[in-house]
């Protein structure tokens, strides 16, 4: 290892070492010198042992002696004479071996301390007293160590110079040759071995480090040999140990023959792309201040490296080969459209019979041409331009295949007529894998822009969910005549229907959004509607007149899985689509349709709210980055992808960092901006690197890196130009809090008051995984609750448990009002502890959120809510005279049953969502079983009305559900508290019986009422002579007396009056056609008197 300082030390330590000084000084007072420093062991042979002393600069150490003992016999073998010798301007002495540059005692011999068992001892006497072989002794001891080498502690040295003390190791960690045992702090209390330990020597100078070389070592083993042409990025990630974390660090790539520097890079990664076949030598330098740039520069030799202040090469090197791995000489690939779409359509003579072709090869220094066939693969014609108007062929199906070639191709056997499969190269070929199906229809248009179609698809987390309708024509368009339809689940007719209105101007777009999308999509909103509620394995269907014109999956039987998009590349389910912007009409077969999107990761919003679609000629070349965020933890590393569009020209871009919290060098490697990344002509490969995150294993947050592409050639549009990278800590010291300390919010705003605290929560798991592709659920402990949420992992904890035990590890934060910890870390600790006992509550606010509540008694408002839509829907319940909001979750067995018809009390975990601050609105209570709802009771009768009290017995028939007992009320006094009670009314009237039934429960109940229009029919109104047909009845029915009928009053049974007729004649015919199914009571009157009589009108 080397140690170097500049002549004149920097300010900065210069003002250390005497600030550092008058600290000590102002609470010691020097009356002695110490051991402050020794090293018995070093590289090779020992020619740099060295003990160090410290005390008062200038002290005379005159009449003091240091004595070395050997462990095996206890007595002295070497006395150092201190007489006419003094501690110099900065308090140090030191005596080494005779290779140990500026030691102020020189030992001629080597070895003088030996690796094995000794003590080392300071005396305050002559070093006359101790002769070779004089035996341990504590008198006039000043100061003293005794350490070995991972041997048992010697004790007749122990005992005698250092009693109750330890036996130093200089092997402790495996580095004894780089490594000396050092007081830290320089001086201080003497006969404390306790106060030493093992760091990098630094003889003659201050223990307190402000660089350290350390070590270095390759984080992948595998990293030795590495191709050297694989991209443009090719990162080796080294760890560095050292005992001064917080300097800078540098590493140099040298070329390991020469010694010359290739590169320097900040950090403790390199780049060694483009460094070609070789040995490379990879050094680390430590400093505390900035290296001098022109000493690191290419070409300088690396034992040359300088520095402003402190710097220090690590005492070790590392050895990587480096060698180019040449792709295949030929590869024919696959070819599809400039989009990757594995079909063209086209119309002879117009625009778009000019069809634009790509291809993916990883030959990509061999020549490619592209062959236009037909159907049975003879030779039309060839071209080198990813271009070819189709209009000279006529109408048709032809094929367009690709070649590899390296050195050219034989002309002979590209002349139209041959045979595909006879297409020769000069030194080798490759025939394409696939083919681009191009079909050349005669029509009147060639736009096809003309008719609306689907241009994007949002199926994200949660209720994240749009459709996005685009308007490829020059003109506006009604949208009268048009309709949505989705059919869920394998349905055999829609499940969801939304009718559109409106117009969309020319280039425009509507979008149908569901109602609880999270605020950055519902933004682009324009309606919402239940044709949103899909989950990937729906067909969805967009009508004009009646008449499919575009179409998402396919019909049939519930595929029970999404329907794949892009032959595999994305799904229907946790993606967003955007539809590619040749694609200039919809599709009604999915077999075609799937391969018109371009796939994006779940939650990509950049694109909702426009589209462009080019109806004539080819889209502008178009470059992005595959993902708006990626997430890595430290010491991690995730690949950052780049896609290409119609490639039309040759285009070079640079990746630089644009922003972010994390610092380069420190956080990630400081090798950006990166070597340009070229995108040839007709070339449709992904390209990619890969970002690692250094493990600094600092206490840290989150931290972030914005990377955004910068464009040097080529007219290209740029889709998703800037990514952000999420740096996940994986050594974050957290305290460890109760939860109510992080959950108080602030009572104006609503925003959670500990925001980015990072700390460690304990308690037990409630509820269930609701985010399957990461981990939410709810954690409760003494104090309050929390929802805990990570959309990275599960961590290990694959099925949330109620009862769990866990300790959990994040940072706070809010989504929708709800506060969360997002956590990087979860551990279980047991199971089958109590849960939370749910409370009643009257109202949900911020103090039920992430707590088991109950709501006593409550109905459905409106059962046409409960849709059994994922991954969830919301339901309004009533208590009466309360409006609450209830959520069913896809992850519970809730889902897909039947609504509860009745009176219930519901039990389930308080949450909330309400995007708009003040965060106070929004509560809602999520029920995690069925159990959770309790049987629901539901009051329900029907009476006879009217009804005559000569009859006898009031006719009732009670239909209630779910109850347990009853209690009637007849509206003169009487009551019941039967099942089927019998009651006869004594006077005539019109009386509300009411029927309250209880739930088994013995909580909640039910009421109903109707009204009974009770009469006395005297005999001689008996002796009416009336009578219908016929009956039952589904048409009409005739009424018939030997007596005028004046008038006839129609009733339900429960005495709601249905209609009244008077028509003055011995015969009347009523039509019945248009009544619901029942028993209906028609009351007639004649000159004599009335008459009841019950009508049946029949089921259809």
């Amino acid at each position: 290892m080397r140690l170097s300082f500049t002549a004149t030390p920097p300010p900065f330590q210069a003002g250390f070492f005497v600030i550092f000084f008058i600290l000590i000084a102002a609470q010691i007072s020097w009356s002695q010198v110490v051991i402050n420093e020794f090293d018995p062991s070093g590289p090779g042979t020992d020619t740099k042992e060295f003990v160090e002393l410290y005390g008062t600069p200038g002290e005379d150490l005159s009449g003091y002696a240091l004595v070395i003992f050997n462990g095996s016999n206890a007595q002295s073998n070497l006395t150092v004479d201190l007489m006419g010798l003094s501690l110099d301007a900065n308090g140090f002495l030191l005596i080494g071996g005779p290779e140990l540059p500026d030691a102020n005692v020189v030992i001629e011999s080597t070895n003088w301390l030996q690796v094995g068992q000794e003590g080392i001892a300071l005396y305050d006497m002559d070093g006359t007293n101790f002769p070779n072989g004089t035996p341990v002794t504590n008198e006039d001891i000043l100061d003293a160590v005794v350490y070995g080498n991972n041997q048992p502690p010697m004790l007749s040295l122990i005992d005698v110079l250092t009693p109750n003390g330890v036996q130093l190791n200089e092997s402790a960690e495996g580095l004894a040759d780089y490594q000396s045992l050092s007081r830290v702090p320089d001086g201080g209390e003497p006969l404390t071995p306790e106060n030493f330990i093992l760091q990098s020597p630094t003889p003659g100078y201050s223990n307190v480090l402000v660089c350290d070389g350390g070590q270095i070592t390759l984080q992948n083993p595998s990293n030795s040999e590495l191709c050297t042409d694989a991209s443009e990025l090719v990162l080796v990630q080294l760890s560095h140990s050292n005992d001064v974390p917080e300097a800078a660090f540098t590493a140099v790539v040298t070329d390991a023959e020469t010694g010359l520097i290739i590169s320097a890079f900040d950090g403790p990664a390199v780049n060694v792309a483009g460094m070609g076949d070789g040995l490379l030598e990879v050094f680390g330098v430590s400093h505390n201040a900035p290296l001098v740039a022109a000493s690191i520069e290419p070409g300088q030799p690396v034992d040359a490296v300088d520095g402003e202040g402190c710097f220090a090469f690590a005492f070790n090197s590392i050895e990587i080969i480096g060698e180019t791995c040449d792709p295949p000489a030929c590869d024919g690939g696959n070819v599809t459209d400039a989009s990757g779409t594995p079909t063209a359509l086209g119309c002879l003579g117009m625009e778009n019979a000019l069809v634009t072709f790509g291809y993916t090869s990883e030959a990509v220094d061999a020549e490619y041409i592209f062959i236009i066939t037909d159907e049975s693969q003879v030779i039309l014609d060839t071209v080198g331009f990813p271009q070819y108007d189709f209009t000279t062929l006529g109408v048709g199906t032809f094929q367009v295949w690709g070649s590899s070639g390296l050195g050219g191709f034989d002309g002979t056997t590209l002349e139209a007529g041959g045979e595909l499969i006879d297409i020769l190269g000069v030194e080798c070929d490759s025939l394409s894998n696939s083919f681009l199906e191009v079909e050349i229809l005669d029509c009147e248009s060639a736009s096809f822009c003309e008719e609306i179609f689907i241009s994007e698809y949002v199926e994200g987390n949660s209720n994240n969910k749009a459709l996005e309708i685009y308007n490829p024509s020059p003109v506006a368009i009604n949208l009268e005549g048009y309709h949505m339809e989705t059919w869920n689940n394998g349905a055999t007719q829609p499940t969801n229907t939304q009718l559109l209105e409106g117009v969309i101007e020319p280039n425009d777009v509507f979008v149908i959004m569901n109602a609880l999308a999270a605020p950055e999509l519902y933004q682009a909103a324009d309606i919402e509607s239940q044709v949103t509620w899909f989950n990937g394995n729906d067909v969805i269907v967009l009508y004009h007149e009646g008449v499919i014109i575009d179409q998402m999956g396919e019909f049939g039987p519930d595929p029970g899985s999404p329907f794949t998009v892009d032959g595999g590349a994305g799904e229907m389910a946790e993606y967003t689509l955007v539809r590619k912007s040749n694609v200039s009409q919809g599709s009604s077969d999915w077999e075609v349709g799937q391969y018109q999107w371009d796939v994006y990761p779940q939650d990509t919003f950049d694109f909702i709210g426009y589209h462009s679609a080019t109806c004539t000629g080819t889209p502008n070349m178009a470059l992005g980055f595959a993902a708006t965020d990626l997430y890595v933890f430290e010491g991690g590393g995730t690949e950052v992808v780049m896609q290409v569009a119609y490639p039309l020209e040759d285009a070079t871009v640079v990746i630089d960092v644009v922003g972010g919290t994390a610092t380069p060098g420190v956080d990630f490697p400081g090798v950006f901006p990166l070597p340009e990344f070229s995108f040839p002509i007709g070339l449709l490969n992904d390209q990619y690197f890969t970002f690692a995150a250094i493990d600094d294993e600092e206490p840290e947050g989150e931290e972030t890196v914005e990377l955004a592409i910068q464009v040097i050639s080529g007219d290209l549009t740029l889709l998703i130009d800037t990514v952000t990278i999420h740096i996940q800590p994986s050594d974050l010291m957290y305290p460890v809090y109760d939860i109510a300390t992080v959950r108080s919010v602030d009572m104006v705003s609503g925003v959670t008051d500990s925001l980015g605290v990072s700390c460690e929560l304990r308690g037990i798991a409630h509820g269930w995984n609701d985010y399957p592709s990461g981990l939410q659920f709810t954690l409760i402990d003494s104090t309050h609750g929390i929802n805990v949420f990570s959309p990275l992992s599960d961590f290990g904890y694959e099925e949330v448990v109620p009862g769990d035990s866990l300790r959990v590890r994040g940072s706070i934060a809010q989504f929708a009002g709800l506060t969360q910890i997002v956590v990087d870390t979860v551990i279980y600790e047991g199971s089958g502890f109590l849960t939370e006992q749910s409370e009643l509550v009257q109202e949900l606010n911020e103090e039920t959120e992430s707590h088991v509540i109950r709501l006593k008694c409550v109905e459905l408002v409106d059962p046409a809510q409960w849709t059994n839509s994922a991954p969830s829907f919301e339901v309004d319940i009533t208590t009466g005279s309360d409006i609450f909001t209830m959520r069913i979750d896809a992850n519970t067995d809730l889902f897909m049953m039947e609504p509860p018809v009745g009176v219930f009390g519901v039990t389930g975990l308080g949450d909330q969502r309400d995007f708009e601050a003040p965060h106070f609105e929004g509560y809602r209570i999520s029920p995690r079983y069925q159990s959770d709802l309790t049987e629901p009771v539901n009051a329900a009768f029907e009476i006879v009305s009217p009804w005559n009290i000569l009859d006898g017995d009031l006719e009732i028939e009670n239909l209630s559900t779910g109850a347990a007992n009853y209690y009637w009320t007849f509206g003169d006094g009487g009551t019941s508290d039967e099942e089927n009670p019998a009651y006869a009314y004594t006077s005539e009237g019109v009386y509300e019986v009411i029927l309250t039934a209880f739930g088994a429960d013995g909580y909640c109940s039910d009421q109903i009422a109707f009204e009974v229009d009770v009469m006395l029919v005297l005999v001689d109104d008996l002796s009416v002579n009336a009578k219908i047909w016929p009956n039952p009845t589904t048409e009409a029915v005739t009424f018939e007396s030997d007596q005028v009928i004046g008038r006839i009053d129609l009733y339900r049974l429960d005495g709601r009056v249905v209609g009244s007729y008077t028509p003055n004649q011995n015969r009347a015919t009523l039509d019945v056609s248009g009544w619901s199914s029942g028993v209906y009571v028609a009351r007639i009157t004649t000159s004599t008197g009335v008459k009841s009589v019950r009508i049946i009108r029949a089921a259809n």
